[in-house]
């Protein structure tokens, strides 16, 4: 499992459902990039994290919660 820190950029290995800041969900495709914003557990062995997303065709962004081992570096 890859350990990432606030700021790091991540890539999906599957899509996930989140949810645009104004409250519409949205599906973020496997492979996606985004960024780390927060670490859910203990640092160096984290359960989640929350990634913002960039949805360019609303231009807004979203966040999701995304267990650890469905990220990867980029």
């Amino acid at each position: 499992m890859n350990i990432f820190r606030e700021n790091d950029v991540v890539r999906l290995r599957i899509g996930v459902e989140a949810n645009i800041i104004t409250g519409d969900e949205v599906f973020i495709p496997k492979g996606a990039e985004g960024t780390v914003v927060i670490v859910h557990g203990n640092a160096d062995q984290p359960s989640a994290y929350e990634v913002e997303f960039f949805i360019s065709e609303q231009n807004d962004f979203a966040l999701a919660t995304v267990d650890a081992d469905l990220l990867c570096k980029v």
